[in-house]
Order: structure tokens, then sequence, then C-alpha cells
């Protein structure tokens, strides 16, 4: 009973920093659940789900039926636990008790931090923000010249040039007489991913393919076109274009999505860091060598040891 009552002064005072909103710890709680002598208490089960369910998760943990005994189970190992270092002996009582107040610290300062965060982007129209930035690094939104291709690759490896020559050719012919790409792909390409994506390579840009295919596929226009037999160091290519897309830059609508996400990143993640660098350099460090140069002696003896 005494770990109960001292799980709910840790938990007000860590999470609560003494605000007016929480259930103050004079006042009688519903105990949730019991196992022997150890106690759960709706408060308890409270404090447990902000701590351990984020909010990006809340929603979908507790539509889970099991939900809050999943994390009553877990809290109990913890209390029951605890209980038995409490009794060991062999736990170091003076570093927890630190651990807790440097934990205390911590979530102060994650609190702060983030309602910093909620004060300073509440205001943010965050498409207009997208617009500018989209406006400002206009260069970054070109797309280079890109192909959509296919291919059926007739390897070297196990037989002579003259022969892979000939199969690629005899291929060739295959679907220049209308026979089914795909299925061409499925039944003689030697690329090993043939058998999922049928011969189709995707969307490439220049400098992603070996300068002979990557030449060979560039100079096809028209959809449905073909090249080949290309030889490369793989083999002989016999090539598809699905489609050619020219260079252009991305259109806003293309791209907004992407760029507030990363807003939405990175602007939080300013704030906190400025807001660090200004605690850090408020005032200047002072160190007294002589205690550094023990503690490093110190740590140094203990890490040897």
């Amino acid at each position: 009973m005494r770990t109960l009552f001292m799980l709910r002064v840790i938990v007000l005072a860590a999470l609560g920093c003494c605000g007016a909103g929480l259930v103050q710890a004079e006042e009688p709680s519903d105990i949730a659940l019991k196992r022997g002598q150890i106690e759960i208490s709706a408060d308890d089960m409270r404090y447990y789900a902000k701590d351990r369910v984020p909010d990006t998760r809340r929603e979908e943990f507790f539509r889970r039926d099991d939900a809050v005994r999943q994390l009553a189970d877990s809290l109990v190992s913890i209390r029951a636990l605890a209980d038995e270092a409490e009794e060991s002996g062999v736990v170091d009582a003076d570093l927890i008790e630190w651990q807790l107040a440097l934990h205390r610290e911590r979530l102060m300062m994650e609190q702060y931090l983030n309602a910093l965060v909620a004060s300073q982007t509440a205001s943010i129209d965050w498409e207009s923000t997208a617009q500018d930035v989209y406006t400002a690094e206009a260069d970054a939104f070109q797309q280079p010249e890109r192909v959509r291709a296919s291919h059926i690759l007739i390897k070297t490896e196990e037989r002579s040039e003259e022969e892979a020559l000939a199969l690629a050719e005899e291929v060739l012919q295959k679907v220049e007489a209308g026979e089914d790409f795909k299925m061409l792909a499925l039944k003689y390409s030697e690329d090993a991913s043939a058998k999922t994506n049928l011969g189709s390579l995707g969307a490439f840009a220049r400098g992603q393919m070996v300068p002979e295919f990557e030449q060979a596929a560039f100079a096809l226009r028209k959809p449905g076109e073909l090249a080949g037999p290309v030889k490369t160091d793989f083999g002989y290519h016999i090539i598809k274009l699905e489609e050619y897309l020219p260079a252009r830059k991305s259109t806003f609508d293309e791209v907004k999505a992407e760029i507030i996400s990363k807003l939405k990143s990175e602007i939080p993640a300013n704030i906190r860091q400025n807001k660090l660098i200004e605690i850090r350099s408020a005032e200047p460090l002072e160190f007294d060598e002589d205690v550094m140069q023990k503690l490093l002696q110190e740590f140094r003896k203990e890490s040897a040891n």
C-alpha cells in the first residue's frame, strides 16, 4: 500500500507540476484492479495512459477492447517488481531519487517546449507558408527529363555473345509481331525482377542506368517505341518506351502536402532548438577546473574497474 501512495505522489509531482486541473492526491480514487496486496487506482490508470500512449496514437490504441486491460497488466507488473526491488535492498535509493527529480525536470522542459511550439505555430497559415517556400525555392521543384520504360534482358553469362544476340533478336521479332511484351518478359527476361514487375523499370532520369541503356531509352519518344537489342555489361536488352516525361516544374498542388509536412516538422524543431540556444548562450558556463578534473579521473577509474 505504501508503494501505491508513493506512486501517486510521484506521478502528481512529475506530470502535474502542481497544476490546478489535476485531481488532488488526498481525494480518493476508484480502485480499478487488485492483485494480492497491489492496488491500481483509476487515477493511476489515467496517468499511466498519458505517460505511455502518445497523443498521436491514442485514438487508434483505445479502439481496442483490451486496451485498458493491457495497460493495467503492464502497470501491475511494474508495481510488483518495484515492491520486490524495494524489499531486496539491492537498489540504489539515492540514485533513484535523483533520477526522479531529473525526470520531473525533463517532463517540465518537454511540456514547456511543447507549449512554446503550440503558441508560436497556432497562427501559421500552413498553405500560405508552403506557397512562399514553393516560390522562393523554385529550383527545388524542378523535375528532370525522365522516361518510363520496360525491358527484356538476355544475359551472356551462360551462352556465347552470338547465341545471346540471336535470342534477343528472336524475342524482338515476337514483340514487333504484336506479342504481349509483359508475357514475353515473364518468359524470356533474365532480369531477376521480371517475375514480379514483368519487365517494368518505372520512371528514371539520366544517370540512373548504364550509359548504353540510357542513351537508347532516352532516344525514344512515342509510347510503344522499341530499341534493341542494346548491348551492356548485363547482356542484351530489348527496351520498350511506356512514357516520355520531359523536364518540368512540379505544380504547387502536386507538392503542397509534401511541403506542409516538412514545414510542420522543421518549424517546431527550429523553435525548440532556438530556445535551447537562447538558454545556453544566456550566461557563460563557469567551470571549477579542479572539480572537473577530479570527476574525470574518478569516472575513468570507475570505467577501468
